[in-house]
């Protein structure tokens, strides 16, 4: 019997996980789970619900109300749903952004978004981003990843983002957002980014997106040993 792949892929924000991981998981047929956007999706939930959020609030008694799903397509396209509404443009704005830190910090709030993404995994082989995948949520991993780039790169890959969705921003104010999340990330109670022991370091700042998949694809154990649609 072939077994589930799980390719665990963590890093800071911008390092270009989720687009390389996506095209990955086009190139080699693994299905792409975007972790980001479930802790996205909640901030969202809460913002929605009750305006705003601050970390005495009780978000357990509100997590069995929500039902989250998201959608990899072929074409490298991956949409988000919460209770059968598409989030997936409007999780991407500066107030999630601002407010997801309080979210991601809950430890009940972890432990829901990972009893999620472990169940995702039990009939797909698939390819996941975050920032603790594979050092809490799938340290079995069979191949873990962390890729990096300096605060100037990501702060520039961050504009272009914004520029795509016809967005202009300050990229300097970019560059500093993304050094207090770096600082923050690493000082999480719970999840806090790391590179886990075994992981593969790629540090993308000198490459290009072709180059950063092309790296990840040479280090996949061999595919006929795995369940591959």
């Amino acid at each position: 019997m072939k077994k589930i792949l799980v390719i665990a892929v963590d890093g800071p924000a911008g390092s270009g996980k989720s687009s390389v991981s996506k095209q990955v998981a086009r190139r080699i047929g693994l299905k792409y789970v975007d972790s980001g956007a479930l802790y996205r999706s909640i901030t969202w939930y809460f913002l929605e619900k009750y305006g705003s959020v601050s970390r005495d609030m009780d978000f357990k008694k509100d997590l069995d109300d929500i039902v989250i799903v998201q959608e990899f397509r072929r074409d490298g396209t991956s949409n988000t749903s919460v209770n059968g509404r598409n989030v997936s443009e409007l999780i991407r704005n500066e107030e999630i952004t601002r407010n997801i830190g309080i979210i991601s910090d809950s430890r009940d709030v972890r432990v829901f978004v990972n009893v999620l993404l472990r169940k995702w995994s039990e009939n797909d082989s698939l390819i996941m981003d975050g920032r603790d995948i594979g050092t809490v949520v799938f340290p079995g991993a069979d191949l873990k990843i962390y890729l990096d780039a300096s605060a100037e790169i990501r702060a520039s890959r961050r504009v272009k983002e914004y520029l795509e969705m016809g967005k202009n921003v300050d990229e300097i104010a970019i560059k500093n957002q993304i050094i207090l999340r770096d600082e923050q990330d690493k000082k999480r109670p719970f999840g806090a980014l790391r590179q886990a022991d075994d992981a593969k370091y790629i540090d993308t700042s000198s490459m290009n997106q072709a180059e950063v998949v092309e790296s990840i694809c040479s280090m996949i154990p061999a595919l006929p040993d795995y369940s591959i649609k």
